[in-house]
């Protein structure tokens, strides 16, 4: 079989993927913000959003287990979450806005885990990096968040829906052609995956891992505000996701260099450390040029930690499973923190300033470095999986 055309259809269907994310991470807040919403509101949006997925990330990961089947399921998420972006840009009312919001959100949140679990299982059927080929979402999102930067700052962020609708009909036409996957030959058991996730090692490990995915969010939700209140403008937005998506996608395309899968705990404590660092920094920082800088960190910080947890993840979880378990990776760890960073990261940045929060995402990173070298230490084996 000729690799090439399925990996190039799946690279550009990534690609597209990460420069969607661009979108609604980058430029969506910015979006509402001139339509008149409060950052409060914003993070209300946001959070609830978030909820949104809580509910369609684990109905589209099982529906994608019993079926077996990740392309279809694909389909469906990337249909809904082009009709909830038609909807969303009718609006101007806050109530509607929060209503269209939750019904793109059902979908749109389950894309990226649904398109990681193709991508992995993929990759490791065909013996390829998975790193290689999700390093293709993270350029996405770079070149498409520079060229919006200029883009925006000429014409007006009013115009978002355009590129945004334009990017998803292409996600859509893509994902018809994309290459399922094979999945496990058993059949998915509930009550043996049910044990799974009310397994106390794993849940543990969640916990304290949220200590640190919680800043991330936070940082994901509020950044490009941040970088508004001190003094930057939507070029420099575009240059603050571009340098640090960046960074995102060298990492992916090295990581057959630098990681190794036998002790994924520790490398999600060494990223654990560069977060706090890194928000440290960000705290004191009162220069857009400067966030810049910094911006650089944030592939580094992030796909160590991804990388960690999906293998230490992977390594518990038979085929059969994969696309539930990933799903409910994402659910704990960014969907419930998501919520959490939304409406707390909204309220603490309006009454008490950009800084404060980052100094608190600080504190919170430390904690969960604390816990999960407990974790390591009380649990060295806990990569095998429990009966």
């Amino acid at each position: 079989m000729n690799q090439k055309p399925l990996f190039w259809k799946l690279k550009a269907f990534l690609f597209l993927v990460g420069s969607m994310n661009t979108f609604v991470i980058s430029y969506l807040p910015l979006y509402f913000k001139n339509l008149g919403l409060t950052t409060s509101e914003i993070g209300m949006f946001l959070a609830l959003g978030t909820f949104a997925g809580l509910i369609g990330q684990p109905f589209w990961g099982l529906i994608s287990d019993k079926y077996k089947t990740v392309k279809k399921i694909v389909i469906v998420v990337v249909l809904g979450s082009v009709l909830g972006l038609v909807w969303i840009f009718q609006l101007s009312h806050i109530g509607w806005i929060f209503i269209a919001g939750s019904f793109f959100f059902l979908f749109y949140n389950a894309l990226f885990p649904l398109s990681e679990n193709l991508t992995k299982r993929l990759a490791d059927q065909n013996g390829v990096s998975f790193g290689s080929i999700r390093s293709w979402a993270a350029i996405g999102f770079a070149l498409i968040s520079l060229m919006s930067g200029f883009l925006f700052a000429k014409v007006g962020i009013q115009y978002l829906a355009f590129p945004m609708i334009f990017i998803g009909v292409m996600l859509f036409l893509l994902s018809l052609g994309l290459t399922d996957a094979k999945t496990g030959t058993e059949k998915m058991d509930f009550k043996k995956m049910g044990a799974f996730f009310k397994n106390p090692t794993l849940l543990l490990f969640f916990f304290f891992v949220s200590f640190i995915t919680l800043t991330h969010r936070m940082n994901d939700s509020f950044i490009s505000l941040y970088l508004f209140d001190i003094g930057g403008d939507e070029t420099l937005v575009g240059w603050l996701w571009f340098i640090a998506v960046s960074s995102e996608a060298i990492m992916f395309l090295t990581a057959t260099l630098w990681f190794r899968s036998q002790k994924p705990i520790h490398y999600i404590i060494l990223a654990g450390f560069l977060y706090m660092g890194r928000w440290i920094v960000i705290g004191f920082i009162s220069s857009p040029v400067l966030l810049l800088f910094i911006q650089s960190l944030h592939g580094v910080c992030y796909v160590i930690l991804f990388m960690g947890a999906i293998e230490y993840l992977y390594k518990r979880l038979p085929v059969e499973m994969q696309a539930t378990g990933h799903m409910a990776f994402m659910i704990i760890v960014f969907g419930v923190t998501g919520i959490i960073g939304s409406f707390a990261g909204g309220f603490i940045f309006e009454t008490f300033g950009g800084s404060t929060l980052y100094f608190l995402m600080a504190a919170s990173t430390l904690i969960g470095i604390a816990g999960l070298v407990y974790f390591n230490i009380k649990n060295p084996h806990s990569t095998e999986m429990a009966e």
